[in-house]
C-alpha cells in the first residue's frame, strides 16, 4: 500500500500547538526497521551512486506543449530531441515514511556532538551540542531544510533538544525518524512555489535564470528538498574567533587600512590583514559545505531506498529564495535594498522569512546594528544548554557529552570565553563595513541556497528505452527494480513489464528526430 500522508489541514493544526504525533502503524514500524537493518553496505552503495533525473511522470524533449499549471501556469515546448520520452504513467508521490528518512539523513537528530575541543584549541567558538546527521563550522545548526512537495513548501526542524548521545541507537528509537518529520515540519505554503519556468527577464532573450536544466524541476510527484543556510551566522562566528584565536583582522581590499579596529592591532592581540571579500568567500565556503553534506546524504539515503535522486545548483537561488518577484515569487524571503554605489560585488542581501529563518545580518529589522548582532552570536554558546553555559544550583548542566564536574571546569575556564576586546574588535568592523557597503556581510548574500535534490521513483521504462544492459540498464539497481514490491506492497508497479522500448520508441515514430 501506499501510506496515506498528513493533510495540509491537519498539519497546520499541529503548527498551532496541538497534538500532532501520532503512534506509527505496523507497516510504517517495519519499513523504518528495513531502512536502518537492511544489510547495505556504504561502500555498496556508492559503487552504484548516479544521478537519476527521471522520475515518473516526467517528460524530455518530446516537442510537444505543456502547461505547468503546478507552478507558473506557463505554457512551454522543449524543443524535441534524440532522447524524446513521454511519460506513460502518472507520478507516484513519495511515501511519508520515505520523506521522513531523506529528511532525517539530510540533516537529522542524531544525537549529541562530543565537543572534544581543547579549551586552548578554540572551544570557545562552539555554539552548539545538538548532534545532526551532517557536520558544520563550530556547529552552529546554520543550516534548515525546506521540503517542496505536492502538498506545498514546509520547513524540516526538528527539535533541539536531544533524547541520548546516540538518538537512534537500536529498534525502539525508529519511530523517531517519523516523529522527527511530523513534529519538526511547520507548513509554509499550499502550493508549490513559482520558480519562474523558462522565464526571461524583461528585455531578454536568450537568459534563463533557472538554467536550461529546469523542465523536470519541481514537477508534480516530485519532493524536492533545499538546504538553506545562514551564512550571516558563520560570518559573524568566525569573525569573533578569528579576533579572538587568529590574530586576523579584516581590512579594507581598495586601501588595505583596517576595518574599524585598528586600536586593536599590536603584538598578541590584531596582527595580521585580511581582505574582506577573501574573508566572506571563506565563509561562503564554509556555509556552502553544510548544503553540500546533506546532499550527499540524501543521495546515500535515496539509493539505499531504491529511489531516484536528482542533485541539482544549476538555477539562480536568489530567484528562488524571492529576490526578483517580477520575474517569479520563488519561496518569499525578504531582501535588503542596497545602494549600488556601496555595493561592490552587486549582490542581493537575502533577510530571510520572518519568524521562520531570520539571518544574521546587519541592517535588518531582527539586527538593527552591529552590536545586536555580534553580542547574540556571542552568548549563543553560553545560553541555557550550550556547551559553555554557566552552571549553578539553578541551572542544569549543559546538554553535552561531559560530566557534571569536567562541564563545570569547562564553563568557567578563562579560555572558554570570547574577550570583552574582540567582541568590541568586531563590533567596530561591522559598523565600518556597514558604513562603507551598506550591509554586513557585504560581498556575499547571507542566505544561500545554491545547492539542492529532487528524489521521485524513477521511470524504469525511460531507461530501459535509452541505456545499455541486459536484461536490466546498469542504471536499475535491484533496490530500484524492486522498490515497489519492498515499500509499496500491494501497488501495481508502474514500471514492471514494461517493453524494452516501451512508449519512447512509439513516440519516436510519430515524430522524426531533427
Amino acid at each position: 500500500m501506499i501510506f496515506p500522508r498528513r493533510t495540509a489541514e491537519s498539519a497546520s493544526a499541529g503548527a498551532t500547538g496541538s497534538p500532532r504525533t501520532q503512534e506509527p502503524s505496523g507497516e510504517e514500524r517495519a519499513l523504518l526497521a528495513r531502512a536502518f537493518e537492511e544489510p547495505s553496505s556504504i561502500f555498496r552503495l556508492l559503487s552504484t551512486l548516479r544521478t537519476r533525473r527521471v522520475g515518473l511522470g516526467y517528460a524530455i524533449e518530446t516537442g510537444e506543449e505543456e502547461t505547468f499549471t503546478w507552478s507558473s501556469n506557463r505554457t512551454f515546448t522543449q524543443p524535441r530531441g534524440p532522447l524524446a520520452h513521454r511519460p506513460e504513467t502518472e507520478p507516484i508521490p513519495l511515501s511519508e515514511v520515505e520523506e521522513a528518512l531523506l529528511c532525517w539523513a539530510g540533516l537529522g537528530p542524531n544525537g549529541t556532538v562530543l565537543a572534544d575541543i581543547a579549551v586552548h584549541g578554540a572551544l570557545s567558538g562552539l555554539l552548539s551540542t545538538t548532534g545532526r546527521t551532517i557536520p558544520s563550522s563550530s556547529n552552529d545548526c546554520a543550516t534548515d531544510l525546506f521540503v517542496v512537495n505536492d502538498s506545498g513548501v514546509s520547513l524540516y526542524r526538528p527539535v533541539s533538544e536531544r533524547h541520548a548521545p546516540v538518538e537512534i541507537a537500536g529498534p525502539e528509537d525508529y519511530p523517531r525518524v517519523l516523529a522527527f518529520y511530523r513534529d519538526g515540519l511547520t507548513p509554509l505554503s499550499s502550493t508549490r512555489p513559482d520558480v519562474g519556468w523558462f522565464s526571461a527577464p524583461e528585455g531578454t532573450q536568450n537568459v534563463n535564470p533557472m538554467g536550461p536544466g529546469q523542465y523536470n524541476l519541481n514537477r508534480p510527484g516530485s519532493t524536492w528538498l533545499l538546504p538553506v543556510v545562514d551564512i550571516g551566522l558563520e560570518w559573524f562566528n568566525q569573525l569573533l574567533a578569528s579576533y579572538e584565536w587568529s590574530g586576523f583582522y579584516l581590512m579594507d581590499p581598495a586601501s588595505g587600512d583596517p576595518l574599524g579596529c585598528k586600536e586593536w592591532i599590536c603584538p598578541g592581540f590584531l596582527e595580521v590583514g585580511f581582505p574582506l571579500p577573501a574573508f566572506d568567500e571563506l565563509v561562503l565556503l564554509l556555509g556552502a559545505s553544510q548544503a553540500a553534506c546533506a546532499v550527499q546524504n540524501i543521495r546515500l539515503a535515496a539509493e539505499a531506498l531504491g529511489v531516484g535522486a536528482w542533485p541539482v545548483g544549476s538555477y539562480a537561488d536568489d530567484l528562488i529564495l524571492g529576490a526578483y518577484p517580477e520575474i517569479a515569487a520563488g519561496l518569499g524571503f525578504s531582501f535588503l535594498s542596497r545602494d549600488d554605489d556601496r555595493n561592490p560585488s552587486k549582490t542581493v542581501t537575502c533577510l530571510g522569512l520572518p519568524g521562520i529563518k531570520e539571518a544574521v545580518v546587519v541592517p535588518s529589522p531582527r539586527f538593527p546594528d552591529a552590536a545586536s548582532a555580534v553580542r547574540y552570536v556571542k552568548e549563543l554558546r553560553y545560553t541555557a544548554g550550550s556547551p559553555l553555559s554557566p552552571i549553578s544550583g539553578d541551572s542544569p548542566s549543559p546538554a553535552g557529552p561531559f560530566r557534571p564536574e569536567i562541564a563545570q571546569e569547562l564553563a568557567e575556564h578563562p579560555r572558554s570565553q570570547i574577550s570583552d576586546w574582540a567582541e568590541e574588535a568586531a563590533i567596530a568592523t561591522v559598523e565600518r563595513i556597514v558604513a562603507l557597503y551598506g550591509a554586513c556581510p557585504a560581498f556575499v548574500s547571507p542566505i544561500r541556497a545554491k545547492f539542492s535534490v529532487q528524489l521521485h521513483h524513477v521511470d524504469q521504462s525511460f531507461y530501459r528505452a535509452f541505456h545499455v544492459g541486459s536484461p536490466q540498464p546498469y542504471a536499475i539497481t535491484p533496490t530500484i527494480a524492486d522498490h515497489f514490491a519492498t515499500w509499496h506492497p500491494g501497488v501495481p508497479d508502474p514500471s514492471a513489464g514494461s517493453p524494452l522500448h516501451g512508449g519512447t520508441d512509439r513516440l519516436l515514430e510519430e515524430k522524426s528526430v531533427p
